[in-house]
């Protein structure tokens, strides 16, 4: 069989990171959804007088869903590592899909009572076991179908796909939240988001379905047989691999999500500031990092992916405490500003961090070694971010507390960072064979 050029290989690389880019978009972009919609969710699914309460309920099913991800990691890659990234990417946005479009269907307590939370809470555990499933195989198919040389530019793609997911999701609610009134909002406009879901979903599985499978994952089965076990091969020749994985998800997951996502509930629901403009902020902040994930990436093929991770930790210890005491003096102007910086380090660490986590695993465990590092650290990531942060306003009653949350992960970060040594020089293809974990010499696994 003759070796695929340099031209060709572009190319298979280029389409697998739109289809990545693609899908993470359409399932972040439902996955998403619930947190922006978590202020409007609150009193129709856990009323009661207490409306921080409320909301914490809310965000407790967010946490539920999370915790269903490594599930889903586990199920997904385990099938990825044997039968192939595509079929399992393709069935991953197929459950997002259904779950979300039946979570703008649901009635809410008021016609159903306690059954209502109960339902959104399933619903909430089917979206985590999808997107346990995605992240794993984005990230997989895009570094696998790369040159070797490029794979933090291509790599990166995925990120660029959860960006414009979260970024789509925030739009289509703050559009909403300004075309209807707050009564309509409650009574059917936070349907609409979820609804959305059905038409994406058709579009995002025809699209993954004319994209080729991973070259390396087609030539290990040529090569030889597919793992019988890729969890239990995982746990016994690459534990340390998956414990970086989950220290760098969580330190990631927890200072992105601060810096995004959380920002919706701690502008609107916490310093008050009114809930159109705080998403409209969010739209802002998501798509801010779009130009510099790739250009993140490109520098850590040049530059290496250690050195680019713990800038963008390090950046986060010393911008979180100044930002959020910025965003707390009233003024949305100078809060956009704040989160817009806080968001600098965020960007940089996307362009880099799904390749890291691929380039830590031979490519027969690849699949389910990354989802199962990557959904635990998300477990205790983005799972609880949310409902840490809030919890921590609360108990302290400190506005800027959230922050030092920021600059705990970080130093999580950067303690893991210090213990890796650096991928960007290995070559991919010769990862086929995994040979057990030096006890002496941590992190050579190969």
């Amino acid at each position: 069989m003759s070796t695929p050029t340099m031209l060709d290989r572009e190319r298979v690389a280029r389409r697998a990171s739109v289809a990545a880019a693609a899908g993470t978009a359409i399932e972040y972009y439902d996955f998403a959804i619930y947190g922006y919609l978590a202020v409007v969710l609150a009193p129709l699914f856990f009323p009661g007088g207490d409306s921080l309460a409320g909301l914490l309920g809310t965000l407790g099913v967010v946490a539920t869903g999370s915790l269903a991800r490594p599930i889903g990691g586990l199920i997904f890659g385990r099938v990825g590592d044997r039968r192939g990234r595509k079929a399992v990417l393709m069935a991953t946005v197929a459950v997002m899909g259904i779950a979300t479009t039946l979570t703008g269907l649901l009635p809410t307590h008021a016609a159903i009572g306690v059954a209502a939370p109960i339902l959104l809470t399933a619903l909430r555990i089917m979206q985590g076991l999808a997107a346990g499933g995605e992240i794993g195989g984005a990230a997989s198919l895009s570094t696998e179908s790369a040159p070797s040389r490029r794979r933090g530019l291509f790599g990166s793609a995925t990120s660029i796909g959860i960006s414009l997911g979260i970024a789509g999701a925030a739009a289509t609610v703050a559009l909403l939240s300004a075309l209807t009134s707050k009564q309509e909002m409650s009574s059917w406009g936070w349907r609409v988001p979820f609804l959305v879901a059905a038409p994406l979903l058709v579009g995002a599985v025809l699209y993954r379905m004319r994209v080729e499978d991973s070259p390396l994952f087609v030539q290990m089965v040529k090569n030889s047989a597919p793992p019988k076990a890729p969890v239990r091969e995982v746990l016994r020749t690459h534990k340390a691999s998956v414990l970086r994985v989950i220290g760098i998800a969580y330190s990631t997951m927890t200072t992105g999500g601060i810096a995004s996502v959380y920002l919706l509930v701690h502008l609107s629901a916490v310093l008050k500031y009114p809930l159109t403009g705080a998403l409209w902020l969010i739209v802002l902040i998501v798509l801010m990092p779009l130009a510099g994930i790739p250009w993140a990436g490109a520098l850590s093929d040049r530059f290496g992916r250690r050195r680019i991770l713990a800038s963008a930790m390090t950046l986060f210890v010393l911008l979180a405490i100044p930002c959020f005491w910025v965003m707390q003096q009233g003024s949305l102007g100078l809060a956009i500003v704040a989160a817009l910086v806080l968001n600098i380090p965020f960007s940089i660490q996307q362009g880099v961090v799904y390749t890291q986590y691929t380039e830590l695993f031979p490519t027969r465990v690849r699949y389910t070694g990354v989802s199962l590092g990557f959904n635990i650290g998300g477990v205790i990531g983005t799972g609880l971010v949310s409902l840490v942060a809030t919890w921590l306003v609360k108990a302290t009653g400190l506005t800027i507390a959230p922050a030092f949350y920021v600059v705990f992960a970080a130093l999580v970060g950067l303690v893991v960072v210090a213990t890796m040594r650096e991928t960007s020089r290995d070559d991919m293809d010769q990862q086929e064979n995994p040979v057990a974990e030096n006890p002496v010499a941590a992190g050579e696994e190969r």
